[in-house]
């Protein structure tokens, strides 16, 4: 009479069925790990060497208590004593304190009889290397085995790299018109075992060439790849599929020319994250690092990390003390067979402001400890310095004397609050500020740097420092899907030779208006009138449509080409602009309105509202024109219009901007004063400023 094996994956037992006809084994297809019992076919592994490890039975008693504690499990095997067949099964240990171990099987009643059957090991897989146990059966009760360890354990060396067994990842094997589901079992940096679907049509899956793996879990993408199959199971018992990763190299974004260096930095950082494949917590030293991404190194038996990997929550830890939490992306692998060491760079694929600001600041700080972003600045020292360096003049200062106290007010919680909607670059010795740039986020797409001054240190020129710092800062953090830092804009008077030399050269030396553009406007401060004045007959202002906005375009276009719309971003909603502000304890609305006569658009009015002084000049707290049809348009009626649209002011002045600044001129109105308003492309336009920022600094400090 010849026993016939059965695994049944559903229920996890082994059937033992008598008076069969036939001697064949009817094996269904199950996977180790996720079935309680399965037929043993690495015989290979007693025919390898021992390592120069073996545990003790102290050592082993002490790992099996740890199991006991993690309500993991270890592996029984038997073999059968007719067939020879050997089976492997889940086994749970119980706590034990001598050499006698009870453990609790899932087995049915047909399947345990030790009449059948011989117990030969316990087997520890730890991933990498597997520990045999020969032990000896004592008794059993029920589904309760007992079993007598030995003294001595050897470890068996399995694998050049740790396997680690995987839970609820779900893949999709793409291969042409082959696009078959199926489970990720284990993986490791090497390879990635996956069992298809039982009802996967198999036609057309060639193994000899790649495929495109995409692994996910809870609808979060976990990774994608082209792999190549390196075992094929899908005949076996275990239907396992074995796709090594083909790319040792991934990209997240476009490779830049002006790349931010990654360092070495002591206190070291490090790397917390939960592995997504195993939902292991894994911590990892940092090796290098910048504002982009970081690295990491592990030995070769121990690396868990393969390109294409990505990790939706990352928390960067310095000195134990500062977390910055990020996502990354698993960029590359580049492995070091001479000290058997792998390493794997990431990339930050999002990050919140808050925490890039962090890192930003420690890494500035590390390259040049007098340069920093500074969450709160000490604002005796900050006072001192806008009056020192002319920041406040005396006709700003003049305008501001009456409200002081509002005024300090407000710039106590811009620049100690801490919040999401202003950013301040400093340069401080010895608790003195010798440069300072502040840029607050004015609109959805775009960052105003509103306060840029400066005064000498010795030699240095600390002005241009922090201005590299900002735009560093910027470059880098624009091209995170959160940022909303996509343009860098500011108004400077174009008579100011020293700003137009930085600002104005760059853009007319680079040429080219969608990385960046200058803008002329025309200055004035509109004194409201009361009663205020009705529009004429056939004359209307309201709130833009899309058809105005096409307007708008085609008449910007064709009179300057260059980032102001795309900076004002008059498209987007910008409600989390608004909310940022209120949580900051602020205020910012921005409305566009159209003026139309007889339903044909002459003019466009960008009406921003904010704290008054929230900027010196009130540039996100005024109102900017665009007059498309200047011809068409007379100064009474521009004036009418701005009348009526600034009772939402508590103000008595409202400063404008007009665009084109020629139509003051042509109305014969004189303009108080002329603003250049320059913007900068922070995704593609970034590097070329950065290069010309060093030119102009090695120019200047060749000159001294």
């Amino acid at each position: 009479m010849i026993h016939k094996v059965i695994l049944v994956e559903e229920v996890g037992a082994i059937i033992m069925e008598d008076n069969l006809n036939t001697t064949d084994s009817i094996v269904l297809k199950i996977s180790p790990h996720i079935s309680d019992s399965w037929i043993f076919t690495h015989h290979e592994l007693f025919t390898t060497s021992d390592t120069d490890r073996a545990w003790d039975q102290k050592k082993l008693i002490n790992r099996l208590n740890y199991i006991n504690f993690n309500e993991s499990h270890v592996f029984f095997l038997f073999t059968h004593k007719k067939t020879g067949e050997k089976i492997m099964t889940k086994a749970y240990p119980l706590p034990c304190s001598k050499n006698e171990l009870v453990c609790r099987l899932k087995l049915p009643e047909t399947a345990s009889d030790p009449d059948s059957y011989n117990l030969e090991y316990l087997a520890i897989d730890d991933g990498i290397s597997i520990v045999l146990s020969s032990v000896q059966f004592i008794s059993r009760e029920n589904n309760l085995w007992k079993v007598q360890l030995p003294d001595r354990s050897p470890v068996k060396n399995n694998r050049k790299t740790k396997r680690y067994q995987c839970n609820d990842i779900a893949c999709k094997v793409v291969q042409g018109d082959f696009n078959a589901p199926g489970q990720l079992i284990d993986c490791s940096p090497g390879g990635l075992g996956i069992k298809l679907a039982f009802n996967t049509h198999l036609n057309g899956f060639d193994e000899s060439k790649p495929v495109l793996i995409n692994a996910s879990q809870g609808g979060t993408k976990l990774f994608s790849g082209l792999c190549r199959c390196v075992r094929n199971g899908l005949n076996t018992h275990d239907c396992r599929i074995v796709f090594a990763p083909l790319n040792k190299q991934a990209s997240l974004f476009p490779k830049r020319e002006m790349r931010n260096s990654r360092q070495h930095v002591t206190p070291y950082f490090s790397v917390h994250f939960r592995h997504p494949f195993f939902a292991q917590q894994i911590e990892r030293d940092i090796f290098d690092i910048s504002t982009s991404g970081f690295s990491v190194k592990d030995k070769i038996e121990e690396e868990l990390l393969l390109p294409g990997m990505l990790i939706s929550d990352i928390s960067i830890v310095y000195a134990s003390i500062v977390e910055m939490k990020c996502s990354a992306q698993v960029l590359y692998r580049q492995e070091d067979d001479e000290n058997k060491m792998a390493k794997c760079g990431l990339a930050i694929a999002d990050m919140d402001l808050q925490s890039f600001t962090q890192l930003n600041h420690i890494l500035g700080v590390y390259n040049d400890n007098h340069s920093r972003v500074s969450s709160k600045v000490d604002m005796d020292t900050l006072w001192e310095f806008f009056f020192d360096t002319g920041f406040i003049y005396g006709e700003k200062y003049e305008d501001i004397q009456s409200y002081r106290n509002t005024f300090k007010e407000t710039y106590r919680k811009l620049y100690q609050n801490n919040s999401d909607i202003a950013r301040h670059f400093v340069y401080k010795k010895n608790g003195k500020m010798y440069g300072h740039i502040s840029m607050v986020h004015a609109y959805q797409p775009s960052w105003l740097i509103h306060h840029f001054a400066a005064r000498r240190m010795s030699h240095r020129l600390p002005g241009m420092t922090v201005l590299k710092h900002i735009i560093q800062y910027t470059g880098s953090y624009n091209r995170l899907p959160s940022a909303g830092m996509n343009h860098l804009m500011t108004y400077y008077q174009p008579n100011n030779t020293i700003i137009d030399r930085i600002f104005g050269n760059f853009t007319r030396q680079i040429n080219d208006l969608q990385k960046s553009s200058l803008d002329l406007f025309s200055y004035m401060l509109f004194q409201k009138e009361y009663p205020a004045r009705t529009l004429p007959d056939g004359w209307v202002v309201r709130e833009i449509a899309l058809r105005d906005l096409v307007k708008l375009k085609d008449y910007y276009e064709s009179t300057s080409g260059g980032l102001l719309l795309d900076a004002l971003g008059l498209d987007i909603p910008s409600d989390s602009i608004k909310k940022s502000f209120t949580d900051a304890g602020f205020k910012r609305d921005c409305r566009t309105y159209c003026l139309c006569y007889e339903d044909s658009q002459m003019a466009f009015f960008v009406v921003d509202q904010s704290d008054t002084k929230l900027n010196l000049s009130d540039f996100i707290n005024g109102i900017k024109i665009i007059v498309v049809k200047p011809e068409m348009l007379s100064w009474a009626i521009l004036t009418t219009t701005v009348n009526c649209l600034a009772g939402c002011y508590a103000e008595q002045s409202i400063p404008l901007l007009i665009f084109p600044s020629q139509y003051m001129s042509l109305q014969n109105i004189h303009e108080k004063k002329q603003y250049a308003l320059w913007i900068l492309n922070a995704r593609n336009g970034a590097d070329d400023f950065l290069a010309y920022m060093n030119r102009l600094i090695k120019l200047k400090t060749g000159n001294q």
